[in-house]
């Protein structure tokens, strides 16, 4: 029943490329929270939508995690949202790399610091779901 989940590698390569042959169901799902997060800032209006995309896909995520690797229900759950998160952090660096004017390095850095940031929470969580490893408390002090 134990399936290897995404390293963190494979996830970000599925926010921001198109679908690829032996993508799995949860880099497709991945893949589509991203969507979400680059097109629900031009409709405003329609963010319910938008939101019961997510947490539909959340849901979607938790029970493929479930019945892949045999996780806790919690977990599977924390895994999902931590997908999302890094979803939305991606899209959020990627976007600032377009904005005019361009933003300060200082801004770049603290983007691209929370996509390593939830990376690494996503790196733990596998070591715990996988190989049963306790996982650092989260969330850890920032600098």
């Amino acid at each position: 029943m134990t399936a290897d989940l995404p390293h963190w590698r494979e996830l970000t390569r599925a926010f921001r490329t198109p679908p690829h042959r032996h993508d799995t169901a949860l880099l497709k799902w991945a893949r589509m929270l991203a969507s979400i997060h680059r097109v629900r800032e031009f409709y405003p209006d329609r963010a319910a939508v938008f939101e019961a995309s997510r947490t539909a896909l959340r849901h979607r995520i938790a029970e493929w995690i479930i019945q892949h690797t045999g996780a806790r229900p919690g977990a599977a759950a924390t895994c999902a949202t931590v997908i999302d998160d890094m979803a939305a952090a991606h899209v959020t660096a990627e976007q600032l790399l377009r904005t005019e004017p361009p933003p300060s390095t200082e801004q770049l850095h603290a983007a691209w610091f929370d996509v390593g940031y939830l990376a690494t929470h996503w790196a733990d969580l596998v070591a715990e779901v996988i190989d049963g490893q306790p996982p650092v408390p989260w969330p850890l002090k920032r600098r």
